[in-house]
């Protein structure tokens, strides 16, 4: 039995508005964490920037979130300790420009992937809400080109 269409957009509505939310959450924490690592004062300035545009886009969501009546899940805990893994097993060695910039680049070149999953994977979801992926999608596709310059 299929699903009345208004019960399936509440759905996609709430499903994209949670990838939006634990998108821009994933990239707010990276770039916190990784900023400690560095001495290159463009590269930190950069991070600083994105940074600030995530948590602009995570409040978005966060607010759009609680209008339809939910809540933000975030990154589980276990995403958030395999990103912080990840991190440290790539930088022991090398916490270079470079290094930093590709692991920047790699990370948001998958986070733009999951926002054109997103917008194909929840078909019925509010304008509003494909609006803001879009949104985040624009950015961290411009975000990837930009750490690419600092490789």
């Amino acid at each position: 039995m299929q699903e009345p269409e208004s019960i399936q957009a509440r759905r996609d509505n709430e499903a994209m508005l949670q990838e939006v939310a634990q998108n821009t959450e994933m990239g707010k924490n990276t770039l916190d964490e990784l900023m400690g690592l560095t001495h290159d004062q463009a590269l930190k300035d950069e991070m600083m920037r994105q940074r600030n545009e995530y948590r602009r886009l995570n409040q978005k969501a966060h607010t759009a979130l609680d209008a339809i009546g939910c809540e933000a899940k975030g990154q589980t805990p276990a995403a958030r300790m395999g990103v912080s893994m990840g991190i440290r097993t790539r930088t022991m060695l090398d916490k270079s420009t470079r290094n930093l910039a590709t692991m920047l680049a790699e990370g948001t070149g998958q986070g733009a992937l999951d926002c054109k999953r997103a917008e194909s994977d929840y078909p019925f979801a509010s304008p509003g809400a494909r609006k803001l992926m879009q949104e985040l999608c624009d950015f961290q596709t411009h975000a990837e080109s930009t750490w690419r310059e600092f490789v």
